[in-house]
């Protein structure tokens, strides 16, 4: 019998395709080869054969990228090992997992970040700058010690030693550190690379020991905000901006560091966020809308013309300019500069963060008599019980109202002319 031709696996899956319906063809010239057509024109090689009296199949591959010559020959080689008491299908799927089992490390991480890349989108993926910071922290400290081991070989000792060189590196990284190797692990055995997660058991306290409480916010006093705001000058001008923003909206610094030029419209009164750079995105949809008082604008303005044609708010050095197209180092340069300010005043203000910003902003818009929902859409915090399901308002117009208030309030604070609630809310008693 001769051998099944392209041209006749062609009409088979014409004919497939006519009648709806399944079509094989055996093809004579090895024992058990066979083509099958599906209806939606998908065509596929397989050979059948018998061992130790049971029927088994195994694919060879699919029409066109195997050809009728092509297929035939490697059903001859499976053939060959048939006839030697191979189960030629157990055989694949050792092959497979063995595969699997050799993946390192640093593949299973790759595989991971780009997972997670795919999904920056969507309200529960992983937010963009949290991927460059663990991108950036496997690189430092998970790579050279056990990026090229296979990943099925990793040992809880491995990891330890791991997290423990973290620790050099900051008092967060090593928390940070054994939950990705956690989550790059947990890839791992859902992708079966992995038969156990090293990290299961890990305790971060056994580790490193005990850990400090967390770090209580600081909220600037009514003397320390009016020192702060009076000393800003001390800073470079695209730094100064950014903070005043920072403390008139209660951005997160990650915000403001990778905003773009291109947020703000129209004629930059407001400030869209984009959806996958909000931190609360599970419980929102677009982008976080910032209305901006006549001030905040001019501010914007201004930065606009000092960042000269960079695509971000804050170039990474606005001050030296040069056209770079990367955001601004968020901590190394705010954070920097408002204890340089802070050292060169005299420490008038206790020492605070970028972050601090946001918690003073906070607390003065509760002293100021704004409502609770205004305060919470303001920051972009989420709505607790019912609210959050059935009230969908952004309050743009309070928190505009907010905002003006708010801003009245540092002027009058900076100027030695601090008052107390000087403007009403829209609908406020």
């Amino acid at each position: 019998m001769a051998g099944i031709t392209d041209k006749e696996v062609r009409a088979l899956i014409a004919k497939a395709q006519r009648e709806g319906k399944a079509q094989y063809q055996v093809d004579g010239t090895v024992p058990g080869l066979t083509i099958s057509a599906s209806k939606t024109g998908i065509a596929s090689w397989y050979i059948r054969y018998r061992l130790a009296g049971k029927q088994k199949e195994r694919t060879i591959g699919q029409y066109p990228a195997w050809g009728a010559g092509d297929a035939r020959e490697r059903a001859k080689e499976l053939r060959r090992e048939i006839d030697g008491g191979v189960d030629i299908a157990v055989e694949k799927q050792r092959q497979k997992q063995e595969a699997l089992l050799a993946i390192t490390v640093d593949i299973l991480a790759a595989e991971y970040f780009a997972k997670a890349e795919k999904g920056m989108t969507l309200k529960t993926g992983m937010r963009p700058h949290t991927y460059k910071q663990r991108k950036s922290l496997h690189e430092r400290y998970v790579s050279p010690l056990i990026g090229r081991f296979e990943a099925s070989t990793i040992t809880p000792a491995q990891v330890v030693n791991v997290v423990k060189k973290a620790e050099a590196g900051g008092k967060t990284l090593p928390d940070i550190t054994l939950t990705h190797c956690n989550l790059i692990f947990a890839h791992g055995i859902g992708n079966g690379a992995c038969t156990a997660n090293p990290c299961r058991d890990l305790k971060l306290t056994a580790i490193v020991g005990p850990q400090e409480p967390p770090k209580q916010r600081v909220a600037l006093g009514l003397e320390e905000l009016g020192d702060f705001l009076r000393e800003l000058y001390r800073m470079p001008r695209p730094y100064e901006l950014a903070v005043r923003l920072m403390l008139l909206t209660g951005v997160r610094i990650n915000t403001i560091a990778e905003a773009t030029i291109s947020e703000f419209k129209p004629d930059f009164a407001v400030w869209e966020v984009p959806h996958e750079r909000r931190k609360n995105r599970r419980h929102t949809t677009g982008p976080f809308i910032i209305p901006l008082p006549a001030q905040a604008v001019e501010w914007v303005r201004e930065l606009i013309k000092l960042a000269d044609g960079n695509e971000y708010l804050l170039p990474v050095n606005p001050i030296r300019g040069a056209g770079l197209r990367n955001p601004l180092s968020k901590r190394t340069t705010v954070a920097g500069w408002v204890d340089r300010v802070r050292a060169e005043s005299g420490g008038k203000w206790r020492r605070i963060t970028p972050h601090d910003l946001r918690s003073t902003c906070k607390s003065w818009l509760s002293e100021l008599r704004v409502d609770y929902e205004t305060r919470q859409r303001y920051l972009d915090h989420a709505l607790e019980g019912m609210d959050a399901i059935y009230d969908k308002s952004d309050f743009v117009e309070h928190r505009l109202a907010a905002a003006n208030k708010w801003l009245q309030f540092l002027n009058d604070l900076e100027a030695g002319e601090a008052r107390g609630n000087v403007i009403k809310l829209p609908g406020a008693a």
